[in-house]
């Protein structure tokens, strides 16, 4: 089983339940949606597809719900015009302008922060101009790289402190919504402070949820503040598109390599981002650089990479997953297996230890986990063994499908009976496939079986003689005492 996970964004070229369904028998693990497109409507019929489809062929999938943050983009352009390097002009904090010599940049708040100097590139980075001045936030600026500009094109202006909420309104109405529709994951964008996640938190407990948050790398500001970010969130993006216009495109590789490093000894989920195979989106076949580039983020050790515009508008959606997941897996070939980690407290040495036992033993890992952290702890140390995870929960199974190694076999119901419940946890296992009668298993559980914080045990079986013990005892009891 590939253990690297893969995300995919659905939109226009992958919302039919028949593509939908395709993506998952492709191996899509979580399916993104992009809330800064589409309606609640949408997205609201997406979700219910993609739970049916789940639920017929009996696998978990997370649904990952991608805020859209304080995005700037210009305002209404007349027509499109060309930008020529040395042209001078002026961005207003309008909504709209006629004149070629005027840009419409209805963020106030941006604008004041403009000096001399700054860079405000426009169109994913293909325009820059330089800021020659600043006149109560009406901004003179020259065109160092032109070209052609229309409307609600996307501006990054990097290294400056835009002093702005990182939650819009917009995204306040679609975290209510997601709550309703029980999302697995919420991405928040433009992350830039711990206290950004703490925020984000609260409006998901606000509306009376609890989803993990997911903070999207791509400002400079959240590469600086990195370690206390991790503290606070569930999981990172590595979102190199923005993230390679704030800093140099040549420090977005060890940016990469440095965050999946710190995001896996802090026992956060990571996930690397954009253009991982943009030229699929026409073509069926993707470049060398990107097969490699995919191969390179799964030797970093990242938990999953994730698909953008070519699954969400390009023409091949299900070949870009299936490509993805052969080359994943040849990857995976190669990976440097088990991560000798320090460990900070019972659990995680506990998790250590089922680790090595895995390696030792060559045995397979099995975890019962109430909140999933016991199975998100084993994989830290990268086994190299299926994590097959039971949960008292469908939404802890859920969340867990975009985590490195793991393999969400089902829901087990918590009892107060360890012995019984691990007869069950063992049958199941076995009628999944995810473990043979011939195999050495290392359970991890609590021994107060659906209570959270309490993973205390490790237990070392041998199939073969677990199993014939259980039938010699199945055997000796009275027909009449069954």
């Amino acid at each position: 089983m590939r253990k690297t996970k893969i995300i995919a964004t659905v939109g226009p070229a992958s919302r039919k339940p028949e593509t939908l369904e395709s993506l998952f028998l492709a191996g899509l693990d979580c399916a993104r949606l992009n809330f800064s497109h589409g309606t609640f409507e949408e997205h609201g019929e997406v979700i219910t597809n993609l739970r049916r489809i789940s639920e017929r062929h009996q696998r978990p999938l997370a649904i990952l719900q991608d805020l859209g943050g304080i995005k700037m983009r210009l305002g209404r352009i007349k027509g499109t015009f060309h930008l020529n390097v040395g042209d001078v002009l002026t961005i207003v904090p309008e909504t709209a302008s006629s004149s070629r010599d005027i840009l419409p940049f209805p963020q106030p708040g941006a604008l004041k922060s403009l000096q001399k100097g700054n860079q405000v590139f426009i169109s994913d980075g293909t325009i820059c101009l330089e800021v020659l001045e600043n006149v109560d936030g009406a901004v003179k600026a020259q065109v160092r790289h032109g070209g052609h500009v229309t409307s609600f094109k996307g501006v990054n202006l990097p290294g400056v402190d835009i002093d702005q909420p990182v939650l819009t309104r917009a995204d306040e109405m679609a975290i209510k919504f997601g709550v309703e529709q029980k999302v697995d994951w919420i991405a928040a964008s433009f992350v830039g402070t711990a206290q950004d996640v703490r925020d984000v938190r609260k409006q998901i407990e606000s509306n009376g949820g609890s989803i993990p948050v997911m903070a999207k790398l791509e400002r400079t500001k959240a590469i600086q503040n990195l370690d206390s970010i991790l503290k606070e969130v569930d999981a990172i993006m590595i979102a190199r598109g923005d993230l390679g216009i704030e800093i140099p495109m040549s420090r977005v590789p060890i940016v990469q390599k440095e965050a999946v490093r710190k995001a896996n000894e802090a026992t956060r989920i990571s996930v690397i981002a954009t253009q991982m195979m943009h030229s699929m989106m026409t073509s069926p076949y993707p470049t060398r650089a990107e097969i490699s580039d995919i191969a390179n983020a799964v030797l970093d050790g990242c938990d999953a990479i994730m698909l953008s515009d070519e699954t969400a508008v390009g023409q091949f959606p299900v070949e870009v997953v299936q490509t993805a997941d052969r080359t994943i897996q040849e990857a995976e070939s190669i990976y440097p297996y088990y991560k000798n980690l320090a460990s900070r407290d019972r659990t995680q040495a506990i998790a250590r230890a089922a680790a090595d036992l895995v390696s030792e033993l060559n045995a397979q890992p099995i975890v019962l986990t109430s909140t999933g952290r016991a199975a998100r702890e084993v994989s830290r140390f990268r086994p190299n063994a299926n994590i097959t995870v039971f949960s008292h929960s469908d939404a802890v199974l859920n969340r867990l499908c975009i985590a490195w190694g793991m393999n969400p076999a089902g829901v087990m119901p918590p009892g107060k009976d360890t012995t019984a419940l691990l007869r069950r946890v063992i049958q199941a296992a076995l009628r999944s496939g995810a473990v043979k009668e011939s195999d050495v298993v290392t359970i991890v559980h609590g021994f107060l079986t659906g209570v959270t914080g309490t993973t205390n045990t490790i237990q070392v079986l041998d199939l073969r003689e677990y199993m014939a013990t259980a039938n010699q005892k199945s055997e000796a009891v009275p027909t009449g005492a069954r």
